[in-house]
């Protein structure tokens, strides 16, 4: 797979992803239509996680999630070394968003939950190539 079919594949995943969590029909992107109507009731609970600015500026989930999806379907259409690592701390960070989410919703929603933290942790083993640390490393020889 070259990169730039890599990063289409990438911003496609985020813009799927950004679509799931957009509002009720959503939720049957992600194969769980059942869901649809309980979502604007339980998708305004979002506790928000300490460690993440949503939480002390009252952030509206709704557009909160929605966005950084969006924000990384965008970036992952560009190239760039300072680019990839930014978009690997973001992903952390929605990762911590995702245990937030996990902690305030019923149980019916753990498989959408799921299925989004099993395409976040697969963007972030390919993100991970491209950390400092790597840079950092002596070259053998």
């Amino acid at each position: 797979m070259t990169e730039s079919d890599r990063r289409r594949q990438r911003s496609r995943r985020y813009e799927w992803l950004a679509a799931v969590f957009s509002g009720p029909l959503g939720m049957a992107l992600a194969g769980h239509p059942e869901l649809g109507t309980r979502y604007p009731s339980v998708y305004a609970t979002c506790p928000g996680h300490p460690d993440l600015t949503c939480r002390d500026v009252g952030g509206v989930p709704r557009v909160c999630l929605v966005r950084r999806f969006e924000n990384l379907a965008e970036s992952a259409r560009k190239g760039g070394l300072k680019r990839r690592r930014t978009e690997a701390q973001r992903v952390r960070e929605l990762l911590l968003c995702l245990d937030a989410l996990e902690a305030g919703w019923s149980a019916q929603f753990k498989p959408v939950l799921a299925i989004t933290r099993q395409a976040l942790k697969d963007d972030l083993r390919y993100l991970n190539r491209f950390s400092p640390e790597k840079d950092a490393a002596p070259a053998e020889g």
